[in-house]
This record gives structure tokens, sequence and C-alpha cells, in this order.
């Protein structure tokens, strides 16, 4: 386990082991400045004699795997699990909008006015926030982060029809391109293209034997499952399916929205470097890493020294967001006998506010989840443990927070 350091003036310094820790906070040349994870922040200007620390980002749509490393060890690592509530909260927007249009008939429709949602490489609300998501992370964690490595789309679309190996790749001219096999997997939808099956080992099948003349190109090669595999070979089974065109198609359908954002912000900070989805899953499957986005993560960030680091979940944290306040004012449909009820009483009382981590009994360790109209603050249901409590009774440890680290 590690203990992150943040200096005087702020600025993040290499973690330490909990030993020293508690030494600098007994002798009082530290104090304690967050919870989750751990962090510390020393009472005088240390010297900031730091090391390059390189973090691994496997980006993915619903949860993103990120991994830091330096000397030869994780320093952390784990999940950015995206809000995926945006969506729906702003067609939820657009309705209310919609309908208070049509409720004040009197006044005149506007069309087409919306200057913001016209210009020039606008992004998408809710692409945009899962972009700045892993920005945020990135620029939040406690450790002084110099370079970052990206993994960026699945395949290189140019290397799917070349026939020369080069490289590494030379001495396993045998073995085919992982570049090739897993676009054949996504064109076919991850289906074996036989007996339609999906959860099951799948396998890259070239139509026309190699032996024979068969070229080593996308169009050759087709998906299917490691028992029809070898009855084809064997020959009790015979392949109908002929080659599939159109591949680019796919691919740009697949490839995420918001990159060229992400590296435009991530290069006016960092250094950035770029990899092969393809290549980070034969380098995973090289040192014998789980299929886990923190894995992931760290074959990204390994990729291009060849570095083999032990991998471990003792610095593990799963980051997720909360929204801090809301513009809403009221529910979407009225309560009977009560007509327009308003979505949010209270988000503070006193000195505590929703999302506060406070101590209750100064023994139960709580975060508010709301404030009842009363001053009451709640919080979530566990057995055996109080659910609610009056504010004399809690001991504030920890402001709110939009962006929230959790241990396993």
């Amino acid at each position: 386990m590690k203990v992150y350091v943040i200096n005087k003036d702020g600025s993040q310094l290499m973690p330490c082991n909990p030993a020293k820790a508690r030494k600098l906070l007994r002798d009082g040349k530290a104090k304690s400045v967050k919870r989750i994870p751990f962090t510390i922040q020393l009472e005088w200007d240390c010297e900031e004699n730091i090391q390059e620390i390189t973090i691994g980002i496997d980006k993915g749509s619903h949860t993103t795997g990120y991994c830091a490393i330096a000397n030869g060890e994780i320093l952390i690592s784990g999940y950015i699990n995206h809000r995926t509530d945006i969506k729906n909260k702003m067609q939820k927007r657009a309705a209310n909008r919609r309908q208070r249009r049509a409720r004040l008939w009197y006044r005149k429709r506007r069309f087409n006015n919306r200057s913001s949602s016209k210009r020039a490489f606008r992004l998408p609300v809710s692409i945009k926030a899962n972009v700045e998501e892993v920005i945020r992370t990135i620029n939040q964690l406690p450790l002084p982060i110099k370079a970052v490595v990206i993994e960026d789309v699945q395949i290189d679309i140019a290397r799917l029809n070349e026939t020369k190996l080069n490289g590494k790749y030379y001495q396993q001219s045998k073995r085919l391109h992982e570049n090739l096999r897993l676009a054949t997997l996504i064109r076919d939808n991850f289906t074996c293209q036989c007996c339609k099956a999906k959860k099951t080992s799948l396998e890259a099948h070239h139509i026309h034997y190699r032996k024979d003349g068969g070229s080593e190109t996308i169009n050759n090669l087709i998906t299917v499952c490691s028992t029809c595999h070898s009855r084809i070979h064997d020959g009790t089974k015979t392949l109908k399916k002929k080659g599939v065109d159109g591949f680019k198609d796919q691919i740009a359908q697949r490839t995420m929205q918001g990159k060229i954002y992400l590296y435009s912000e991530l290069n006016k900070k960092y250094k950035v470097t770029k990899v092969y989805g393809y290549e980070t899953s034969a380098f995973r499957k090289e040192q014998g890493l789980p299929k886990d986005h923190d894995a992931d993560a760290l074959a990204v960030a390994t990729l291009r020294t060849g570095e083999v680091i032990p991998f471990h979940k003792e610095n593990f944290y799963t980051i997720n967001f909360r929204a801090t306040q809301t513009r809403r004012q009221f529910h979407d449909l009225p309560k009977k006998g009560k007509g327009r009820v308003r979505y949010q009483v209270n988000s503070s009382f006193g000195k505590f506010s929703k999302g506060d981590i406070v101590l209750v009994f100064d023994k139960f360790l709580k975060q508010i989840n709301s404030i009842y109209s009363n001053g009451r603050l709640a919080f979530k249901r566990v057995p055996g443990e109080p659910f609610s409590s009056i504010p004399k009774n809690c001991r504030l440890l920890e402001r709110q927070s939009s962006l929230v680290f959790s241990s396993i």
C-alpha cells in the first residue's frame, strides 16, 4: 500500500510507505488531507526530487482503466466508472422545455436559435463529459504524472491488407497477426459464422488455405468457434461463407468520438503517446495478465518499453462521479393533493452538505445522501448502522467532491 504525499505548496510528490507516513504525522511534520486515497501534506517545503511517472489509459465508453507506474511498480490503478445518466437527463430537460413552449402558446415560436449547437467541432454533451472525466481524473490523481499513454482505436486499418510482416512479427510469421484476428472478430460481431455461437472461444479461419495460396488479408478470413474450426479442418464440416467487404465503414462506427478533443487537452500538460488496441491485447497475453481494465491499462503503459511490472491490486481505487448541484426545480409529474413538488428541498444544512463524509456517534463512517426538511442527515441503509442522525451527533471529516474515490 502507498501513502500519497503533497508538498506544502500543493504540488504532488512521490508516494511513501505507511511507516514513513506514520512518523511524519507523529512528529507533526505532516497532516492528513484526504481519506481515500490516503494523502498527507507536508508542513514544510520539500525539495521536489521526483521520477517520471507514466499513466496508461484503457479508454472505454462506460468504464475506463487507468494504471500509473514508476520505478518498476504500480503506484495507483483502478477503474473510472463514467456517468451514464447525462443523456437521459438532457432528454428530460428537452421534453420539459418543449412542454413549456407548448403551454406558452401566445409566444412566437423560435427554431434553430441555439448557436452553441451549431458551432464547428461541437461535441455532444454526453461525449464531452465522458472525455472530461478522464482528464479530471488524471489531473486530480495525487501523483506528479508526466507522460500519458492512451489506447487509440482497436485495430490499425492501414495494416489490414498488409501481407508482409516486419519487426518482431517476422519471427511469428506462422501465427495470424493479432491486428487481423481482432479485426475479423469485430467485423463478424464476435459470432461464429457456422453455428452462431457467441460466448465461446472464437478463432479467425482462412477461407482459402495459405498452403493453397490464400492471402493473409481481411477478405480471406472469417470468424468460427474452436469446435467448428476443428471440424472444418477435419473435413466433417463444410464452410459455405465467403469473404466480407466494407470493413472500414464498420470500423468507423466503432471508433470512439471525442478522441481528438481528449488528445488536444492532454497535450497541453502531458507528453501523450498512442497505441493500438490489438497491440495491447497481444502484449497483455504475452505477459499473462488477466482481462481487466486496469491490467489493460498496465499493458498500455508498458507496451513501448517492454518493461515487466508485477500486477497487483494493492493500490486499486474505483472512481465515480456525482452531481453536486442541479438546476432542476420541480419533479416532472405533480402529486395528488400537493400539485407541483420541488425536486430538492435541502442540499445543505448548517455546516453539512450532501456528499460530505461524516463520523456518526464517533463510530460509524457515513456519507450524507440527503438532508431532510427537519435537518436530519440521511445515509445509505446498512444493517446494524444508523440510516439517519441529527447534525450534533455527526462530525465532519471530508467535504463533498464530485470525484469520489472508493477502495476495494
